[in-house]
């Protein structure tokens, strides 16, 4: 009981999702015991009724706010990505990789603005193509947005599971 704490307290302590190696190099725990420490708090905290859980992100783990309570969680924290920079986000990781010339035909002028913003968070990242910029999300951005996945692909059929649970519809 005394190691699921230790990766508890750890996992609390994080500024950002950790992996194994991470919480290992921490605690001096072994990797079989910083699993076995992952999968017991995981089931603890998903099963009981509280506010927060333990995610899987990829090959990452993080304590959070459950999804049901951010919204009332976020009164209380700084909005770090507006809105509209936000959609455009969502748009880049539903699309990706897609160039910076068909997110002008989606969003207009701004996309150049949001672009930016995006980089500077570390949400996205942008590399010269022909002659347009090819855009894709990065690690980080799954980690902000506490998705479980590991390449485009999974991401964005994990924003598709998302996008049909909130309007009912698959996107087309």
């Amino acid at each position: 009981m005394k190691n699921e704490r230790i990766v508890e307290a750890e996992l609390f302590s994080a500024a950002k999702p950790v992996t194994v190696t991470d919480l290992q190099t921490a605690s001096g725990l072994d990797v079989r015991t910083i699993r076995s420490a992952l999968k017991k708090l995981m089931d603890e905290y998903n099963e009981a009724d509280r506010a927060m859980e333990i995610a899987k992100m990829g090959p990452r783990y993080a304590m959070q706010v459950k999804k049901e309570f951010r919204e009332p969680a976020a009164r209380l924290a700084d909005l770090k990505i507006p809105k509209d920079v936000l959609k455009t986000a969502s748009l880049i990781a539903y699309y990706q990789p897609v160039m910076q010339s068909k997110m002008f035909d989606l969003v207009g002028n701004k996309i150049y603005d949001d672009v930016k913003e995006l980089m500077n968070l570390g949400l996205v990242k942008a590399k010269p193509k022909r002659k347009s910029i090819e855009l894709t999300t990065t690690k980080r951005f799954i980690e902000t947005f506490g998705i479980d996945a590991r390449s485009r692909q999974e991401v964005k059929a994990w924003l598709e599971v998302e996008l049909t649970k909130m309007t009912g519809k698959k996107p087309e």
